[in-house]
């Protein structure tokens, strides 16, 4: 296998392998002229060649990515049997400044917000009230949707546009149509949605339905605001501003929902490949999800001071 199939099944796109290849035949042609085999470079080797670069006047951010690209080819080395360690892995650049696209909320935040949005039962002190049943109907539809951001990264644009159609309760999955965004995709839904979409298609949704004027295939509708029953229900969502306001009572460093997707996208990132997750996003191209690698990668690892410093 050359390096460019192990870069290619590693999901990168066609443009990351060129640059990832040229920067290795340069690391390769320093080697050669200290006389070193790439088989037998060290660590101190992979900072020597970082310092060269610096005193050619290249920044820790560009160093970076060729400090990354280097762990990307001894990583290659070891898969075919090369070598038997990587030199680069537990190196790092000091001073590196990472973009931050939100700051990332973690899988325990996330299942906060879903878990910690609450839904009225029957027996609540303002059940009598006459703006009660649209609240708690209301309420039902949310966790629902706050499941489909959380487990499925869905966008609020997204779950505007779902049909009745496109939630497959047979086949535990939900379908995402395609935009001039993003492109269509088939999601799973994990075993509790399933049980909770089922009792929002056929009953939840039933209800609300009662309390609107227009009516269409939306999966996800909106009545009147509590406390305005003889309002006019729409056929489009305008639920967001005020989940918002209850999703950051429940998680202070909410910001908005984007936020949340990011959040998401940046886990899936830990989890599966390049192609998987450029999929499971959305995405047309899959530079857009190597974007999301900036939230999800540690500072290049270890600190290389232990072997020279170059921040």
């Amino acid at each position: 296998m050359s390096l460019e199939d192990y870069l290619y099944s590693k999901g990168l796109s066609k443009s990351t392998v060129k640059h990832y290849h040229k920067h290795t035949l340069d690391f390769l042609a320093w080697l050669d002229s200290e006389n070193t085999e790439a088989e037998q470079a060290t660590a101190g080797d992979v900072t020597a060649w970082l310092n060269h670069l610096k005193k050619k006047g290249q920044g820790n951010v560009t160093r970076s990515i060729q400090l990354n690209v280097l762990k990307h080819f001894f990583d290659y080395q070891v898969s075919t049997g090369q070598r038997v360690n990587n030199p680069a892995k537990h190196l790092k650049i000091r001073g590196t400044k990472r973009k931050i696209l939100y700051p990332i909320l973690s899988k325990a935040e996330l299942e906060t917000i879903y878990h910690g949005y609450r839904v009225p039962k029957d027996d609540e002190p303002i059940a009598n009230r006459n703006w009660f049943r649209i609240y708690q109907l209301s309420r039902q539809r949310n966790k629902v949707v706050l499941g489909l951001m959380i487990w499925q990264g869905l966008t609020t644009p997204e779950i505007n546009h779902l049909t009745v159609n496109d939630l497959k309760l047979r086949e535990g999955t939900v379908y995402i149509g395609g935009s001039r965004k993003s492109k269509e995709r088939t999601m799973e839904l994990k075993p509790q949605q399933i049980v909770e979409l089922m009792e929002y298609q056929f009953t939840t949704r039933k209800e609300l339905l009662k309390y609107c004027t227009v009516a269409d295939e939306h999966l996800f509708i909106s009545a009147p605001a509590a406390g305005k029953i003889n309002g006019t229900g729409k056929d489009t969502m305008n639920i967001w501003k005020g989940l918002s306001k209850d999703v950051k009572a429940l998680c202070p460093r909410f910001i908005n929902f984007k936020q949340v997707r990011t959040s998401v996208i940046t886990h899936w990132l830990s989890a599966y490949n390049l192609r998987q997750v450029q999929y499971m996003a959305g995405h047309k191209y899959v530079s857009s999800t190597e974007g999301y690698q900036v939230n999800q990668m540690d500072d290049l690892q270890a600190d290389i001071d232990q072997y020279h410093p170059l921040g």
